[in-house]
């Protein structure tokens, strides 16, 4: 049996979800959704134009900075000098493929980011305050500053702090914010596993990049830390995502069949067991796709859990 990988899209509307990377909107997409259905069971509130416009500006802001930093890490050469890119980590590598040019690319990403901003002014004026729009432009500054030349902040050891706030409280609370036109301590305690599940899909990729970002001056975590101590870190911070939702539904608020999520993290964790899962780049790979499964059936179900 031949191990050559899958050979990529590299054309049509497959090369145009390679270039988005979107099979990773689900990071961003999943959060709306739980932010938006718990306003539904917590505040009595679901508007459907508001929850559709909230999702369009959120996967247009995450498609924008995906592209971005696909731009800019060809620009400091951290995806360029890595021959051993994976299907969830090394970058969409259609510019190294000579697919779509870096001009392009970062055209691109300006495109998505200001569509994204379009759709968060239409849903300011919806709201009253501005409350909106500024939750929109800190989202895009994170999106485009976490790899843009000359902030770099996943250079900086502060990627993983962005991450966290992305896809956690900005975007949980951003789509509690869309339906009921308030913030409160509620919707960013609902926020947090979400962030933290995604945050420990960056820590395990981060693994598995580590000694190019190294090579490259990227000082990830994974990178300050080493492979054990930051596959551990990832474990930490993969098993508090849901602690957290524990603590939900010790404090009442979260529905009692929401503890049907703690399902997935007990299926995942015989293959993220440390000496599994760092024994070869297999089985780190497989880590990594089962975190990402992980994330998107923990958080579809936690926000199910407000809908039903």
């Amino acid at each position: 049996m031949s191990s050559k990988p899958p050979a990529l899209p590299t054309r049509g509307a497959g090369l145009w979800i390679r270039t988005l990377r979107a099979p990773f909107l689900t990071a961003s997409g999943m959060p709306v959704l739980l932010g938006a259905f718990a306003a539904s069971r917590h505040a009595g509130i679901f508007a459907w134009d508001r929850f559709l416009l909230t999702m369009g500006a959120v996967l247009c802001v995450h498609a924008g900075a995906n592209v971005a930093n696909d731009y800019y890490d060809y620009v400091t050469g951290a995806d360029t000098m890595n021959p051993e890119p994976t299907p969830f980590s090394g970058g969409s590598r259609v510019i190294q493929d000579g697919l779509v040019s870096a001009r392009a690319s970062l055209a691109l990403a300006i495109a998505f980011l200001a569509a994204g901003l379009v759709m968060g002014l239409i849903l300011n004026s919806m709201i009253p305050g501005n409350k909106v729009i500024l939750l929109g432009i800190a989202g895009i500054l994170c999106g485009f500053l976490y790899s843009a030349v000359p902030v770099k902040l996943s250079y900086r050891g502060l990627g993983e702090v962005v991450i966290f706030i992305a896809f956690g409280p900005l975007t949980v609370m951003g789509a509690y914010l869309c339906q009921t036109g308030t913030l409160n301590l509620f919707s960013f305690l609902i926020s947090i596993p979400a962030g933290l599940l995604v945050l420990a899909i960056l820590l395990v990729n981060e693994v598995l990049d580590l000694k190019w970002d190294s090579k490259a001056g990227k000082r990830t975590l994974a990178v300050m830390l080493g492979p054990g101590r930051a596959y551990g870190l990832f474990l930490t911070v993969y098993l508090a995502a849901f602690g957290s939702i524990a603590g939900l539904l010790f404090a009442g608020l979260a529905p009692p069949w929401a503890a049907l999520v703690l399902l997935p993290a007990a299926l995942a964790l015989r293959g993220l067991i440390p000496h599994r899962a760092l024994a070869t780049r297999t089985t780190l790979i497989n880590a990594s796709r089962l975190t990402i499964l992980t994330q998107i059936t923990t958080t579809t179900l936690l926000a199910a859990s407000y809908f039903a």
